[in-house]
């Protein structure tokens, strides 16, 4: 029997325009749609004219809902991975079952779309990329491990907070990271849409509904002065999910060196 396809569908951020035509028509297609939140998932596709089974994918049965709909997709099943809004896998559960699908032989196919992160640096007047982070971890050791790690990145950092995180989260990058430029934005494309600039230590929210996407600015880089080698910058932007390529032309620029000083220093911390 042929195995089924997996495809992994981004979904409204806010505003239900967000979604693509692709998106709607692949759910319209498949033979079951893997959901976060089978209640929220399941009004999305109503106020979309879509019926489709719902199966329950979430963080704490993340393991054992991937096997389950595994075994649809081996049994010929076509099936659609979505999360509560944005895209699948980015800061939501879903990387478990891309992963075993791979394993098992099974097409996984992305249907682009909304992304918080994306949206929020895009109107954020930033350019030249960026290393996301997504949630902070919830105990204080683990944030402040993780902070450790990229303070001394150059690429401004963005992260995801909830409303009752949001003042908490943003007090600790100002005491971690220092008096950065701060941007954060609150219910992107949804009715009470805002973004608020400001310096790290001097800004708060003063309305705390909604979801929230917080950009910082990376660290200062002076001529000539750097806290971290080469060699450790490169590996901190490559442990932050840029690409090799991206990485070293980024510390060639930072460092006003050509990009092959760098890429020999890729090739040492690659060995």
């Amino acid at each position: 029997m042929k195995n089924g396809i997996l495809y992994v569908v981004a979904t409204p951020i806010g505003n239900l325009g967000d979604i693509s035509k692709r998106g709607i028509d692949t759910l319209s297609e498949v033979d079951l749609v893997a959901a976060e939140d089978t209640r929220r998932s399941g009004l999305l596709l109503s106020r979309l004219g879509i019926k489709k089974p719902l199966v329950g994918y979430y963080k704490e049965k993340e393991n054992s809902r991937a096997e389950l709909i595994i075994q649809k997709l081996k049994e010929g099943l076509n099936a659609a991975l979505i999360s509560d809004a944005g895209t699948p896998c980015v800061s939501d559960p879903g990387a478990v079952l891309v992963r075993r699908a791979r394993e098992e032989g099974i097409a996984v196919f992305p249907v682009p779309g909304a992304c918080a992160a994306t949206a929020a640096f895009s109107v954020s007047g930033l350019s030249g990329g960026y290393v996301f982070i997504g949630f902070l971890p919830r105990k204080t050791r683990d944030r402040s491990a993780l902070v450790s790690e990229i303070k001394a990145l150059s690429l401004p950092l963005i992260f995801y907070s909830a409303p009752h995180d949001v003042n908490d989260d943003l007090e600790f990058l100002y005491r971690s990271l220092g008096a950065r430029k701060v941007y954060v934005m609150r219910e992107m494309t949804k009715i009470y849409e805002d973004m608020t600039e400001g310096v790290l230590g001097e800004i708060t929210v003063s309305n705390e509904k909604g979801e929230f996407v917080v950009i910082v600015g990376g660290a200062e880089v002076r001529t000539g002065v750097f806290e971290i080698s080469a060699g450790e910058e490169l590996q901190a932007l490559i442990d932050g999910g840029a690409p090799p390529k991206e990485a070293i032309k980024t510390v060639a620029k930072n460092r006003k060196v050509e990009k092959d000083v760098i890429y020999k220093e890729y090739l040492r911390i690659k060995d």
